[in-house]
């Protein structure tokens, strides 16, 4: 490159080149990004960007030498990665006034940390801004650890705040942003915002509290990028500025959403299935957060917050000290999406030598709401349709005209058929179900396919599919956590967990469907007995048939097996009929 370029020349030069590098009289020069941490995405030291007195500097801690150490910047091939100053950080950054405090005062404290410790410290602070129950409290606390660890962690879910004006739900966010790992407070924010806080060189760099994010569900851009970030390796392209290069963004981080009401079922429902949600009620803590963060000369608000920033920082180390502790593969009993919300921090917690005591407590807590998330699954459109399709598997076997399925939903729920247009059922709990509509969910999610005849489609249910499907609105399972060894033995025959003959036996027996009946579309009335009263309220049958008697459990108690296996009778507290199907 000649000498002599003028800073326009050198600016259109850097444009062209890129990320390559430019040579200024035989110097080399690499593009500068910014970063507020840097690991290689965990295969090299983790390096967290720090104010010392002032001046902006990468802090690592060396596990061999059991010390702290600093550096101006990272440089590669192709970049240079440098920490912020101040003024350009988006959250509280972490400041020390003194650089030899790092060694001789921090690190000793963070080294006689341990997790149970750091677990109801964090407890303690979330306590005195919040008043909220047990589990709120232990979800909460147990996120602030998780976000300073986010990025060992193969997914994370999201917390979801809802509650009206002065129920203290932005109590939540302030509280978290005291303790959590570089919290960015952002209001109503742009797709363009999310995606430069986040950043293009590594995952993780911070954890967001959104707030005010009623509509939420009304952008696509932001549900799209939620549904992907809740792990570590999703990227997001995006076109820069001038429109000339693709940039790949990392949506990867811990977030908070705090709104008046919750996203729209139908339009959030994959966001809404990756976190938890809290509602928030009108309560009476014994300081509130916002007086503490701006104490107005007032010594006791200032010791309060002084010690919080404090230990914000002590969390700092504590994390370079242990960040590359082994994770131990655990079993914790869940599958799916059940697993991916709640194993990576029972996992962490493991790592990091919590007490059994801890680890129960935390296992409780993500039980507890587990059980709330998987019961508003239950409430939706699938999981009111899922037995009503496997009791008519039961009936008519695996290859169904699509006509008798929609008989069959809409004798089983409550409401009447549109009048003009018998393919709309007007619901009295789901409004209107199209057939279009229905048809479409038992072909995309229950393993069903379309076969086209001239007298009408018939639909052919994949009966391994339609009954791993069903395992998913089972909510009998719950987390019991045990320690894998590095080199298990594999068992004579694995086991299985306990299945419903309600739904999984039924399939099984249309293996055996080939009676003329069955071929016709007929049913049996005498194929299988019915039980002489309800499980579930004690009415009395009579007579009533195997159809009366589906038909009542599915309308008066829709959630409930017709035929509850063991497994259910246990888990249900039921009192068994001494039917064959309780054995």
């Amino acid at each position: 490159m000649a000498n002599g370029m003028t800073d326009e020349q050198r600016n259109w030069y850097n444009k062209q080149m890129g990320s390559r590098k430019v040579s200024i009289n035989g110097n080399p020069k690499l593009k500068e990004e910014i970063v507020y941490k840097y690991s290689n995405k965990g295969k090299g030291q983790l390096r967290e960007a720090v104010i010392i007195e002032g001046k902006p500097y990468f802090l690592k801690y060396s596990k061999t030498d059991g010390y702290l150490t600093i550096e101006s910047y990272i440089d590669e091939e192709t970049r240079r990665l440098r920490p912020p100053y101040p003024e350009e950080y988006p959250h509280e950054p972490y400041e020390f006034n003194d650089g030899k405090s790092l060694n001789h005062y921090y690190l000793p404290l963070a080294k006689k940390l341990t997790i149970d410790e750091t677990f109801q410290k964090i407890k303690s602070y979330v306590k005195l801004f919040n008043d909220i129950d047990n589990n709120t409290l232990n979800l909460l606390s147990t996120n602030v650890v998780g976000s300073l660890f986010q990025d060992r962690l193969s997914t994370i879910h999201y917390l979801f705040i809802v509650g009206g004006n002065g129920t203290g739900k932005s109590a939540f966010g302030d509280t978290f942003e005291c303790l959590g790992y570089r919290v960015v407070n952002i209001t109503n924010a742009s797709e363009a915002f999310w995606y430069r806080v986040l950043g293009s060189v590594e995952y993780g760099q911070v954890t967001i509290v959104a707030e005010e994010i009623d509509k939420l569900d009304e952008n696509s851009q932001i549900m799209n990028m939620l549904k992907t970030g809740y792990q570590p390796n999703a990227k997001v392209p995006r076109m820069n500025n001038d429109n000339d290069k693709m940039d790949f963004y990392y949506p990867f981080c811990f977030k908070i959403l705090i709104a008046e009401r919750s996203p729209r079922e139908h339009k959030a429902r994959g966001v809404l299935d990756r976190g938890f949600k809290i509602n928030s009620y009108k309560g009476f803590p014994e300081f509130k957060i916002k007086e503490i963060r701006n104490p107005q000369g007032n010594k006791l608000r200032q010791k309060i917050l002084n010690e919080i920033m404090e230990f914000r920082k002590i969390l700092l180390i504590y994390k370079l000290i242990h960040f590359k502790d082994p994770f131990v593969e655990v079993d914790i009993g869940l599958d799916g999406r059940d697993e991916e919300l709640c194993k990576p921090l029972l996992q962490l917690f493991y790592a990091l030598g919590a007490s059994e005591e801890t680890q129960k407590e935390i296992e409780q807590t993500l039980q507890h709401f587990l059980n709330i998330k998987n019961k508003r699954k239950q409430n939706s459109r699938e999981a009111l349709i899922y037995p009503i399709v496997a009791n008519t598997i039961s009936k008519y076997g695996l290859n169904i005209d699509s006509g008798i399925i929609w008989q069959e939903i809409t004798d089983s729920l409550e409401g009447q058929r549109d009048e003009k247009n018998q393919n709309i059922f007007h619901s009295a709990d789901y409004g209107d179900l199209y057939r279009s509509t229905v048809i479409g969910m038992i072909t995309d999610r229950f393993g069903g396919e379309i076969d086209h005849k001239e007298k009408g489609n018939l639909i052919v249910i994949n009966q391994d599919i339609f009954r791993r499907m069903g395992k998913q609105y089972d909510n009998t399972k719950g987390i019991q956590t045990r320690l894998i060894p590095d080199s298990p033995e594999p068992p004579d025959s694995p086991p299985e967990a306990p299945l419903s003959h309600d739904n999984d036996n039924i399939i099984k027996e249309c293996e055996n469907m080939t009676s003329p009946q069955y071929q016709s579309g007929q049913s049996d009335e005498s194929a299988m007995d019915y039980p002489p009263s309800c499980y579930y309220c004690e009415e009395c049958f009579d007579g009533i048939g195997k159809q009366g008697y589906e038909k009542h459990v599915l309308k008066i108690h829709p959630k409930m097996p017709c035929y509850p296996g063991l497994a259910d009778v246990e888990y249900h507290s039921l009192i068994g009929k001494g039917m064959w199907w309780e054995i």
